[in-house]
């Protein structure tokens, strides 16, 4: 009760800075790296990449920024000001690593992109009629978080057009949770690393085409509210679809979805 009404956020987030300093406070960027955080104070989103981090307590201080996730734990007082992690802006930031590649020269046709992203497989309907004030928020922070990471992998296939988005690894099964958040054991810890390597080999397996073209008709129909989707998570949703009992899917033919194709259909 004391974070939620007097203090920053719910959790004392002070021994990450410990745990930080161990493992990266010695370490030098040798690999473009990319990591966004939000200044709280005046809203502004600040891109922080190999160019901007040096090492040692300047690479600690954007780290523990970007995981400082806003109510859970207090902002990160560093650079000057108060941050927290970027998804308050991009929850995906796809533009960044695409931007970086191609001021080394590289066209779009030589640039390749793997996408792991955290939020399709919860989007299930739940029976809310009973949730309370913080039941209710976390409801709100998934469904927010599965449409702002498809709105930004979706503007940025359409916006880079002849890169190839490789694979796109999502969970397909509910990520295991609590009563109280960020409160996981470790047996749900190691349920959930379990979860993401299995669908990490499902969608090499399957091939690079499907697991893009498979998410996108997954997003669509739910963006639609399509009452077929009512039971599914994203890995009931492709066991169905393999079976037959959903329509082959092209993005480049969906009215509904036409904001994120406009520009490819203008060139």
């Amino acid at each position: 009760m004391k974070g939620l009404f007097w203090e920053g956020g719910l959790y004392d987030s002070s021994p990450l800075v410990e745990y930080l300093q161990g493992e990266f406070g010695d370490l030098s960027m040798e690999r473009k790296i990319d990591i966004g955080i939000v200044d709280i104070v005046d809203g502004s989103y600040k891109d922080f990449s190999n160019g901007n981090i040096t090492a040692g307590a300047n690479l600690v201080h954007a780290l523990y920024a970007s995981v400082s996730f806003a109510g859970f734990f207090a902002p990160a007082g560093v650079f000057g000001s108060s941050y927290y992690d970027g998804s308050a802006v991009w929850d995906i930031d796809i533009f960044s690593a695409i931007n970086q590649c191609s001021e080394l020269g590289f066209a779009n046709s030589d640039i390749v992109v793997d996408v792991v992203m955290t939020s399709s497989a919860n989007l299930k309907e739940v029976e809310a009629d009973n949730y309370k004030s913080v039941p209710m928020l976390f409801r709100y922070l998934e469904v927010s978080s599965f449409y702002n990471s498809m709105d930004g992998l979706l503007r940025a296939k359409f916006a880079y057009q002849g890169v190839d988005f490789r694979y796109v690894i999502a969970p397909t099964g509910s990520i295991p949770s609590s009563r109280y958040p960020l409160a996981l054991s470790e047996h749900q810890i190691d349920a959930a690393v379990a979860l993401g390597v299995q669908d990490a080999q499902d969608v090499i397996d399957r091939g690079a085409a499907e697991s893009l073209d498979t998410l996108i008709h997954y997003y669509a129909l739910k963006t639609r509210g399509d009452e077929r989707m009512a039971k599914h998570t994203y890995g009931s949703f492709i066991e169905a679809k393999v079976a037959g009992e959903f329509e082959e899917y092209d993005i480049m033919e969906d009215d509904f979805m036409r904001k994120y194709t406009h520009r490819a259909r203008k060139e």
